[in-house]
């Protein structure tokens, strides 16, 4: 994909039971080690990592902009000792799980937070709309 000019979406994520179990960071750091495992630190940077607790997709029940933002953290610290501080800064990561206008603003202060992967909430036109709004507001500080 990315020899073809295409920027990859990783999507990594546990399921309920290793969640439960408190298996989370290790699960979700070891698959995006072996995705990215062997990959030169440019084309690393170049990747999009999405943090998508399969337990959180469609159920409505998001993980919490906290527990996203601690995933997303142990990735860029995986990256950064993988690749270096530079290239683990260029990495875009984003959270998807039940992400919805009512909840995005919370995602999007996150630190290591850059974005949203969005599934049912884009089917409709006006609520999509709404949830860019108030992300951007969010990130923005405007909200």
């Amino acid at each position: 994909a990315l020899g073809a000019g295409l920027v990859p979406i990783l999507c990594v994520g546990e399921d309920a039971a290793e969640r439960e179990e408190g298996h989370t960071e290790a699960v979700v750091l070891g698959q995006v080690a072996y995705a990215l495992a062997g990959l030169p630190a440019g084309q690393v940077a170049r990747v999009v990592i999405a943090y998508e607790p399969v337990w959180a997709i469609g159920t409505g029940t998001p993980a919490t902009p906290a527990d996203a933002q601690a995933v997303a953290a142990a990735i860029r610290g995986l990256l950064a000792r993988l690749h270096g501080v530079e290239v683990a800064g260029q990495v875009r990561i984003l959270y998807g799980g039940s992400v919805k206008p009512d909840n995005i603003a919370g995602f999007m202060v996150q630190p290591d937070i850059d974005g949203a992967l969005v599934g049912g909430a884009s089917l409709d036109g006006a609520a999509f709309a709404e949830l860019v709004r108030r992300g951007a507001a969010a990130r923005e500080g405007t909200a």
